[in-house]
């Protein structure tokens, strides 16, 4: 006699949307959809390195209107915030400089982005029948 399948224990989309705000793409890791976990990361990663390289680093900033938007992207953005802190304290930011502008709209699409990826991991474990409809 054979014994039923194991059922695989079910996830928890709040924990997707904790640990895809922490790690971008983590979400989809924990949901078991590594392809999209690992696309997703890179992404987001490449896009607030390249928002940090244009702007000089310093494009994210506590008291800046963007950070917001940047704090979105969750890890990332709390791993770069002291290096942008520490470059901004080193010399003043001209403002006006459209480098530091465009650094700072990369890093803000990146956390937008993150937010999505974050919803989509959730939907994802909240609502897998859509997923396997989709499919």
């Amino acid at each position: 006699m054979t014994s039923p399948p194991a059922l695989l224990p079910s996830r928890s989309p709040i924990a997707a949307i904790v640990l895809g705000w922490l790690i971008p793409g983590g979400g989809h890791a924990y949901g078991g959809q590594w392809g999209k976990a690992i696309l997703f990361f890179s992404l987001i990663c490449a896009l607030m390195a390249a928002g940090m390289v244009i702007g000089g680093g310093t494009v994210i900033l506590h008291y800046r209107l963007w950070f917001g938007a940047q704090l979105c992207a969750g890890g990332p953005t709390m791993a770069l915030l002291p290096i942008s802190q520490y470059f901004a304290a080193s010399a003043p930011i001209d403002w006006a400089n459209r480098f530091n502008e465009m650094g700072t709209l990369y890093t803000a699409v990146a956390g937008l982005l993150n937010l999505l990826v974050v919803m989509d991991a959730y939907l994802m474990l909240a609502h897998p029948q859509r997923s396997k409809e989709n499919a």
